[in-house]
């Protein structure tokens, strides 16, 4: 940025030897993300002494997306390996994983499930999980999400979230779920079958 004094004590502004960027007595500064000012007058210099330093993390906070496929898949929904949720029947489903190490903080974990028709789709999980080879119990950590009817549209990949049953878990972490589709309550309105195809967990590394 340069200053090019003008007339009545004013400055023109411009950035990078570009076009006029304005012509006022005052200059505003003003810090960004990851940048302090720190601003000093200097009379001895006669001059205004403006420090800038700028933190590391412009590229933002590492992510890591990863999916795990339904056990057990019994059938498929289109292209797609999948485990049927029929209408009107309760039917419960297993999926078993490990943490992947390099996630320090879970911010979203989905179950991805393919709906035939569309409606709200009622469901509730349990987790079991702890840590892997450090004598930790299976049940070491018990959490669950109770019945929610989530509106889903026919064909859509749908997003379910299940981040409130996994408080707490860690890299490394041997994750089991126990998903059921609680079909026969009236409060369920997909009048077909619904495919779970899997588990999204994303986090921080």
């Amino acid at each position: 940025m340069s200053k090019i004094p003008t007339s009545g004590n004013q400055v023109t502004i411009r950035k990078n030897t570009g076009a006029d960027a304005g012509t006022r007595p005052r200059l505003n500064y003003i810090e960004g993300a990851n940048v302090t000012l720190t601003v000093a007058d200097d009379p001895g210099s006669n001059e205004v002494d403006i420090t800038i330093a700028a933190a590391a993390g412009g590229g933002g906070t590492a992510w890591l997306d990863q999916f795990f496929p339904a056990g057990g898949t019994d059938s498929i929904k289109g292209a797609y390996a999948a485990v049927e949720l029929p209408d009107l029947v309760d039917t419960d489903l297993w999926q078993t994983f490990m943490m992947p190490n390099a996630i320090v903080n879970i911010v979203r974990a989905v179950a991805i499930v393919i709906p035939s028709a569309a409606g709200n789709f009622r469901w509730e999980c349990v987790t079991n999980f702890g840590a892997i080879c450090s004598n930790a119990s299976y049940q070491q950590h018990t959490d669950s999400i109770g019945a929610t009817a989530s509106a889903v549209t026919q064909n859509e990949i749908e997003c379910i979230d299940i981040s409130a049953a996994l408080t707490g878990a860690l890299g490394g972490d041997l994750v089991g779920i126990k998903f059921t589709r609680t079909a026969s309550n009236i409060a369920d309105t997909v009048s077909a079958s619904v495919y779970y195809v899997g588990i999204i967990i994303s986090g921080s590394v």
